[in-house]
């Protein structure tokens, strides 16, 4: 409506026909153009109460002003009491100010969590009522994509959600990548981006679709994924040391409750099993140990190969044990968690 000269000579101050200033000074649309132009949050002062709250200026103030919510706060909390809580617009509002505001806790972070919990329990209805429907859509983020196909904002936080629940709600997300894959260069190879979504897209397709157009939503998961392959031999030794350890305790607890019954040595028989498999690098053996029976008992030294063999492919046929659930940090080579905005 008005060219960017004009607005660029208000706002600098370069000489405007007295007349003109004063229309220019009492149209909102115009004050509006110069506060976006200038980036100038002050001329938000200028407009008109009534236009200051409009949905327009408030999601346009949430966008691009983000540090300063307490000059706005107040008009959009006006807003909200003026919209309809079931509204695509009042829940837009609140997502955006959800995500800013410094709080930890509060109402707006409550009304949000609530918008989404309530969308789950409809994805749910939709997926329990067609067991083929349930495998189509997979998690059921395309029913929250038809319901906000045109509120972009909302679905931005719907896939942090789903992401969230994909890799950390109850999960250990350096767990999850070692499970899905063993080899350290084959994930460099992929790269970051590719591994997350092909990984995405077995648990639901649409998601996936909407994360390959939204790629800086896997922003924060990706810098994740970096600490897990820098600590990825850390990890691994420390997941073979458990083994070890729960081999030997295996070990340990067949001889308190055997002593005396059986004749053969237990470390000799686990030397063979280990060296059987190519662990000897894990186990830190060294010189084969020579087995010999004091005397024979078969039924026991059978029993204690055959667990001992079923115990140790267990353990060393996954990468994973399930362990205590800490997270990395930077400094101490641990995961970081992940947060949603």
């Amino acid at each position: 409506m008005y060219s960017k000269k004009l607005i660029y000579d208000y706002f600098i101050g370069n000489d405007i026909e007295k007349e003109t200033l004063e229309k220019l000074e009492s149209d909102n649309n115009f004050l509006f153009d110069v506060l976006k132009l200038s980036r100038d949050i002050s001329y938000y002062s200028y407009l008109d109460i009534s236009y200051k709250r409009s949905y327009d200026v408030i999601k346009y103030m949430l966008l691009n002003f983000k540090d300063n919510l307490d000059v706005y706060q107040e008009d959009a909390d006006y807003l909200l009491d003026s919209l309809d809580v079931e509204s695509l617009e009042y829940k837009e509002i609140i997502v955006l100010i959800a995500a800013i505001d410094k709080d930890s806790f509060n109402d707006y972070k409550i009304s949000r969590a609530g918008f989404y919990v309530t969308d789950k329990i409809e994805v749910g209805a939709v997926q329990n009522s067609d067991k083929e429907l349930e495998e189509l859509i997979g998690l059921g983020f395309e029913v929250v994509l038809s319901k906000y196909e045109d509120k972009p904002l909302i679905l931005d936080y719907y896939a942090l959600c789903f992401l969230y629940e994909i890799f950390y709600q109850d999960k250990n997300f350096e767990e999850i990548v070692h499970k899905n894959i063993k080899d350290k260069e084959k994930l460099i190879k992929i790269g970051n981006i590719k591994y997350l979504l092909d990984y995405i897209g077995s648990l639901d397709y649409y998601l996936k679709e909407y994360l390959e157009s939204h790629i800086y939503l896997l922003d924060k998961l990706s810098k994740d994924l970096n600490l897990v392959k820098n600590n990825w031999n850390n990890y691994i030794n420390r997941i073979n040391e458990q083994r070890v350890s729960i081999v030997y305790q295996e070990v340990d607890k067949f001889m308190e409750e055997y002593r005396g019954k059986f004749y053969f040595e237990p470390y000799s028989v686990l030397d063979k099993i280990i060296r059987k498999y190519h662990l000897e690098n894990v186990f830190e053996l060294e010189e084969e140990l020579e087995e010999f029976d004091l005397k024979d008992n078969e039924y026991l030294k059978q029993k204690f190969t055959s667990d001992m063999d079923k115990l140790i492919k267990e353990l060393f046929m996954e990468d994973i044990i399930v362990t205590d659930n800490s997270d990395y940090n930077v400094n101490s080579g641990k995961v970081v968690s992940f947060k949603k905005k």
